[in-house]
């Protein structure tokens, strides 16, 4: 990389520091949805968003499970990865382009060659432990080396206690010796770009919004909350994002029946812990 973590962190924080007192929203003005990626040519940017490709249970490869490559790790993709990358564009100053996001298994060395990965843990149907991630030995210590290594693995999209069990579980291989605890917003993290005093419960469409989901939005039973796993030093390695769904939040930024407000959150949660990751 031609620029430090710190040197790209600090253009970041001084644009945003600005924009921040300003809130000048919707996010999602101004971004264009139907542009030709090909403007952006083929330069490889300082930032490159990173989607985690993990092993799937068995129920991940078909029925409700049936994806374009195999398992629910792509959920939205790329459609998402796009739409967070142009906000990351404008509103700060991170190098980077909606072209610039791809995916890697867990296991490809490359994976250290980054500092922030996306992971997508869906459970399809709700409450089912036979689809979604199923770690083997190999994905949970290169997840392992790359948070101790300084990254941040951001978990998203998954709903309901069932599904909350599961992700204790999930990581309690990763760090079976390590407290998960729960974010309050008092947090930097939640103040270290936009300043965020209470967290959304950004809607996905087939569990709150308009797929005949069992929820509706903002559901006092379902609570949007945060999980993190720190290192020795407090900073956050791992954070699930529980009873939300991030990824559906930037998809549909351009759909017209979805909710502005909550596209809004959905970019200022992710922003503040993309730059998170940078700084620490």
């Amino acid at each position: 990389m031609s620029l430090t973590r710190h040197a790209i962190v600090a253009m970041a924080c001084l644009f945003g520091s600005q924009l921040a007192m300003a809130q000048v929203f919707p996010l999602s003005e101004g971004l264009g949805g139907n542009e030709d990626l090909g403007i952006y040519g083929t330069e490889v940017t300082e930032f490159t968003w990173l989607r985690g490709q993990y092993t799937n249970y068995g129920g991940g490869q078909g029925g409700f499970g049936f994806r374009r490559r195999g398992g629910w790790w792509d959920t939205d993709y790329p459609d998402s990865d796009e739409n967070f990358l142009r906000g990351v564009q404008r509103y700060t100053n991170v190098d980077t382009n909606p072209r610039n996001h791809t995916f890697l298994a867990l296991t490809d060395p490359r994976l250290y060659e980054h500092i922030f990965l996306y992971m997508n843990w869906k459970r399809v149907p709700i409450g089912s432990s036979y689809s979604g991630p199923n770690f083997t030995p190999e994905e949970i210590e290169a997840m392992r080396e790359f948070m101790f290594r300084g990254g941040l693995i951001m978990v998203d999209d998954f709903w309901g206690e069932p599904h909350l069990d599961d992700m204790f579980m999930e990581i309690g291989k990763i760090f079976p010796d390590r407290e998960i605890v729960r974010l309050d917003t008092s947090h930097e993290v939640f103040h270290i770009f936009f300043d965020i005093d209470e967290l959304a419960q950004v809607p996905g469409r087939m569990v709150t919004w308009d797929f005949g989901g069992f929820m509706s939005l903002d559901d006092p039973n379902y609570p949007p909350e945060i999980y993190a796993v720190l290192d020795d030093d407090g900073r956050i390695m791992m954070a699930a994002h529980y009873n939300t769904d991030l990824g559906d939040g930037w998809e549909h930024t351009f759909y017209e029946a979805y909710p502005t407000k909550y596209t809004n959150e959905a970019y200022k949660i992710g922003i503040n812990f993309l730059i998170y990751a940078f700084s620490h």
